[in-house]
């Protein structure tokens, strides 16, 4: 598991201009040990392309993955200029993923679906001329409302370029073994053992409510999925040991 900080605990502190985005990466590499972050695009105002390579050779030079941008509306019907200023910045951010959700329904839902499935087709070819893929988290009050409808509007989609990101507790119940998703979504308070379960490989976007004490927040779940994966580790270890025992009588592998 590889977790990536999302910079929304730390909206007010942005906001305050208490933090800086240069110092939020520091203190995300030394501070919380995160293994990349997830930049809200509301978060941070300055987004210039030579403001934004200085911020991807600073994350490189500490060893974090600029995993991904995080924003909202990319699917609406007006958003093509921030549709285009996204994938750009993305691309000269070296960021792996956009995540973004579906619009809401509308007055005509029907139409809005239709006209979002065109959108997110358009989407895709633009996505994949940029290296860069779409995540589309299930959202309340959106035609994603939940993990299965996501599926199917990105179905209609049919581009590769454009994955679901679920919340790794809230959609246990809907996640199918044959899925495969880039990353997927988490809270402070999801229990790590629970997490981890569910999970799986891919990143973790580790979300967060903007608090008093987001440093404290972040860097104690961080820890606890840290030794809960340890733990984990461990004791498929001991499995793979007690099972070569007993095969043969030694330790072989199973």
């Amino acid at each position: 598991m590889r977790i990536a900080v999302s910079s929304s605990a730390f909206r007010q502190l942005l906001a305050a201009g208490e933090l800086t985005q240069l110092e939020w990466l520091e203190r995300c590499a030394s501070q919380l040990d995160a293994d990349g972050v997830l930049a809200g695009l509301a978060d941070f105002p300055r987004t210039d392309l030579e403001y934004t390579a200085q911020l991807r050779k600073v994350a490189v030079d500490l060893g974090l993955v600029p995993f991904g941008l995080d924003t909202a509306g990319l699917f609406d019907r007006d958003a093509a200029a921030a549709r285009e200023s996204t994938l750009a910045l993305a691309t000269a951010l070296g960021a792996l993923v956009v995540r973004s959700p579906l619009p809401p329904p509308g007055d005509v839902p029907p139409a809005t679906y239709v006209e979002t499935v065109a959108i997110a087709k358009a989407l895709g070819r633009a996505a994949k001329a940029a290296n860069v893929t779409l995540l589309v988290p299930p959202a309340p009050g959106t035609l994603g409302e939940d993990l299965p409808a996501v599926k199917r509007l990105l179905k209609d989609a049919d581009s590769a370029w454009l994955r679901p990101c679920p919340r790794a507790l809230d959609e246990a119940a809907t996640l199918d073994a044959r899925d495969r998703f880039p990353a997927v979504t988490a809270t402070p308070d999801d229990d790590p053992a629970t997490l981890l379960a569910h999970a799986g490989r891919p990143w973790v976007l580790l979300d967060a409510l903007a608090g008093e004490r987001p440093w404290d927040t972040l860097a104690a779940a961080i820890a606890a999925l840290r030794d809960a994966g340890a733990e984990r580790r461990l004791r498929e270890n001991r499995a793979f040991e007690v099972s070569g025992r007993n095969r043969s009588g030694r330790l072989e592998p199973s």
